[in-house]
């Protein structure tokens, strides 16, 4: 009788494992028995999503985290007591294989676990880069930390290639898309289009947070925004971080003032839902803008620098954090209309290039 695959995978934000729960499924579909190392940064929407997940797996807990981290404080509390606790996790020894998605600090811990346990290394969605290693911090810099020592690097392009090194000393998983493509077309096919005159935003960088002046100044565009009357609606989705740092500096009530709305983060798909629906999209995730940009969604991405030029277009744009620029885009759009979707998956397309990779 031939031995079960094992494999593992490591947690860490919600946008993480929307990224890779299509992965995660073809591997259990192809008889692997799977093992999620969970690091609590996004405890209590992940836990959401993994009620959603429909797969068997084993769950272990690699920090006692019961709440999202939502504090630099925080943060930093969290990483210290996993690089002195959390080598005391045993994992069954048939596992060699540990998947880690991304650049967030979930990203920098799972290759530390990964190398402290002996397992082999796989990076999903290597190299992206921005070229410059403080925006976005530390984002930038984990990506090329955990690219570097990854024993197979996952990209989803050849235009990526030439951002990591050593990549002759590594096994390549070639993709032709992002893997957020799944999550996005299975969505597109289930979903009724019911577009509205509503401008939806999320903004929860650090570099657009905890900057006072940054986020005076885009209070100060919202605002113009909503009085150029362009929307019916303005829905803001916040993080706690955001949350938080809208209540430290004052700025809940001007933004209640001008009607714009404050809510709770959604579950992936009502999100997915809102952004679909409404006019136009505010955001600085990189997720959200590859998810509005495969949609075909009217998109101002507040940052000044993009890790991938592959989705702007006249339709997704970078603000560079000018308001001239941002409010003359926003005044501008008009509804559109998700394009139709090819049947390609890139999550497939993973599994069965890893499955040769592993054969060899």
């Amino acid at each position: 009788m031939e031995k079960q695959k094992k494999i593992a995978y490591v947690l860490g934000t919600k946008a993480q494992f929307i990224k890779s729960k299509y992965i995660l499924s073809n591997l259990v579909e192809n008889g692997f028995e799977l093992t999620i190392l969970d690091t609590g940064q996004h405890i209590e929407l992940t836990s959401r999503e993994l009620k959603l997940f429909g797969k068997n797996y084993n769950h272990i807990n690699l920090t006692n985290n019961s709440k999202n981290i939502s504090k630099i404080r925080s943060m930093l509390l969290w990483f210290i007591k996993f690089l002195f606790f959390g080598n005391k996790i045993t994992l069954d020894n048939d596992i060699q294989y540990c998947l880690i998605h991304g650049d967030t600090v979930s990203t920098l811990m799972g290759l530390v676990f990964s190398k402290r346990n002996n397992l082999k290394t796989i990076h999903i969605e290597a190299g992206y880069k921005s070229h410059n290693l403080f925006k976005p911090f530390p984002e930038e810099i984990v990506r090329s930390i955990v690219s570097k020592y990854a024993n197979i690097v996952s990209v989803d392009g050849e235009e990526y290639l030439r951002n990591i090194k050593n990549i002759n000393n590594k096994k390549l998983i070639l993709l032709k898309k992002n893997t957020i493509f799944d999550s996005v077309n299975v969505f597109l096919n289930e979903i009724n289009i019911d577009k509205k005159n509503i401008l939806t935003i999320t903004i929860h960088r650090t570099e657009n947070i905890y900057n006072k002046k940054r986020l005076r100044d885009f209070i100060e565009l919202l605002i113009k925004v909503s009085e150029i009357n362009k929307f019916e609606k303005i829905q803001w989705f916040c993080h706690d971080i955001t949350i938080n740092a809208l209540t430290k500096n004052n700025l809940v009530k001007p933004l209640e003032d001008n009607c714009i709305k404050l809510k709770k983060l959604l579950p992936h798909k009502k999100f997915l839902n809102e952004i679909i629906n409404s006019k136009a999209v505010i955001t600085d995730g990189g997720s959200i803008a590859e998810e509005c940009f495969i949609i075909n969604q009217n998109t101002l991405i507040w940052r000044d620098v993009a890790e991938s030029k592959n989705y702007l277009n006249k339709n997704v744009i970078l603000s560079d954090y000018d308001e001239s620029k941002s409010l003359n885009f926003l005044k501008s759009v008009e509804f559109k209309y998700p394009i139709n979707m090819d049947d390609y998956s890139p999550s497939k397309d993973f599994v069965t290039q890893f499955l040769s990779l592993i054969q060899k």
